[in-house]
């Protein structure tokens, strides 16, 4: 069986276009430079002289300019074209990641840091309608898995990269202090991450932005939907923001954890994902995409609580690859099953409109979280992200149980000539 499962992956997979194969490599390229600065950036904050409060007002302003630059990314993707997006997008990142590794000037913090969120919604938002678009049926939700575990492979790499570089720059005497090996580790993250416009450069339009638009489709025709769709996204991103820009922290401080064990663990954590999330599409396949999100969202829970009371460090570990493998696994299914869900001249705007709520969400719990942990600890967070994954889980399920596009019936392969 697992060989029929593998034969099926390598078949599917060898189908892909070679617009969707080099919008793979462009995310891989630039994921090694985000998850660098993953890694780094709030350790170099830290050794810059800054507590957590102020870590946590910076994060938000990535989840405010993803949030602000989510709506219209949507209208300029279905304007101009995925390709000018991808590459605006991928510039902007750089140039925000270039920013923040030679400053620790608020105002300049801030600004690079909403400029990343930026970029990353551009990216975002572009990335499922242009995967849709350059993927036929039979193949999408393979397309949208594999996008996401090429991004974990991004991440192990640029984790690893972000844990062990700091520490060889100083031992090597090409660092005078350990924030200045953070400044050049973060520097030649956002040099990884500009790397990606190289195979973007050879992105061809997909046709189906071009056939779109004399057939518009309004979007209070489908409010119902939307709306449903919003309301996952939204408290899931309040979830998230109360704890994702802050595991390297926990590390840190609570266990005194370094810059490479950290790293280590990150890419360990990757690793451990991207095997769940190759199984996704089969478990999607058998049980239906919607029992299966379903699923593996309540599953990620009991890791989040065990997070916020576990005081022994490999506990704490084993319960960060757990929460990791199972949430994540789950956000390529979302994601496939929005853009099966929405008419096609719809789903630029639509998942513009999803992202801003997440980002929106993911703002405001991120600043909070900071004042919380500076106040209260650590534990507090992963009550309440769990508390928020459970009730996005019970919603989404209630919402879409006979609503969806697969109305929780088993998903079944479309052959190539279907």
């Amino acid at each position: 069986m697992v060989r029929r499962h593998i034969d099926e992956y390598l078949e599917t997979t060898a189908r892909f276009s070679a617009n969707a194969r080099r919008f793979l490599l462009a995310t891989f390229l630039a994921w090694i430079g985000l998850a660098v600065s993953q890694v780094v950036f709030n350790l170099y904050l830290v050794s810059g002289g800054w507590a957590e409060d102020f870590v946590g007002a910076v994060s938000s302003m990535q989840g405010i300019g993803m949030a602000c630059c989510a709506l219209p990314a949507g209208w300029a993707a279905d304007r101009f074209g995925r390709r000018a997006l991808l590459l605006t997008g991928s510039f902007t990142i750089a140039l925000a990641l270039f920013a923040r590794a030679f400053s620790l000037v608020p105002a300049t913090l801030y600004a690079a840091t909403f400029l990343l969120g930026a970029g990353q919604a551009m990216i975002t938002i572009v990335a499922s309608p242009f995967m849709s678009e350059n993927s036929r049926e039979y193949e999408r939700t393979h397309l949208f898995s594999m996008q996401f575990v090429v991004v974990l492979l991004g991440g192990i790499a640029g984790n690893l990269l972000g844990g062990e570089l700091p520490g060889v720059l100083e031992a090597r005497g090409l660092a005078s202090s350990t924030l200045v090996a953070f400044r050049l580790t973060l520097a030649f993250g956002a040099l990884l991450t500009l790397t990606a416009l190289l195979p973007l450069f050879t992105v061809h339009e997909p046709h189906a932005s071009a056939h779109a638009r004399p057939e518009p489709v309004r979007a209070r025709d489908h409010r119902g939907l939307l709306g449903r769709l919003g309301l996952n996204f939204a408290l899931l991103g309040l979830g998230a923001g109360l704890i994702m820009p802050f595991f390297n922290l926990y590390f840190a401080r609570r266990y005194h954890a370094s810059a490479s064990q950290i790293g280590v663990w990150f890419s360990v954590s990757q690793v451990i994902t991207l095997v769940a999330t190759l199984l996704g599409p089969l478990i999607a396949k058998r049980v239906g995409k919607l029992r299966a999100i379903t699923a593996l969202q309540l599953l990620s829970l009991p890791f989040l609580v065990t997070l916020g009371f576990e005081t022994t460090l490999m506990v704490s570990v084993l319960a960060f690859w757990g929460r990791s493998a199972f949430m994540q696994m789950s956000s390529p299914l979302i994601n496939s099953y929005a853009m099966d869900a929405l008419p096609p001249t719809l789903r630029a705007r639509a998942h513009g409109l999803n992202n801003m709520l997440w980002y929106l969400g993911w703002a405001a719990s991120s600043l909070l979280a900071g004042q919380v942990i500076a106040r209260l600890g650590w534990a507090y967070p992963y009550y309440l992200t769990a508390f928020f994954y459970g009730i996005a889980t019970l919603t989404f399920w209630l919402n879409f149980r006979a609503k969806g596009p697969d109305a929780a019936k088993p998903v079944t392969a479309a052959s190539p000539a279907g």
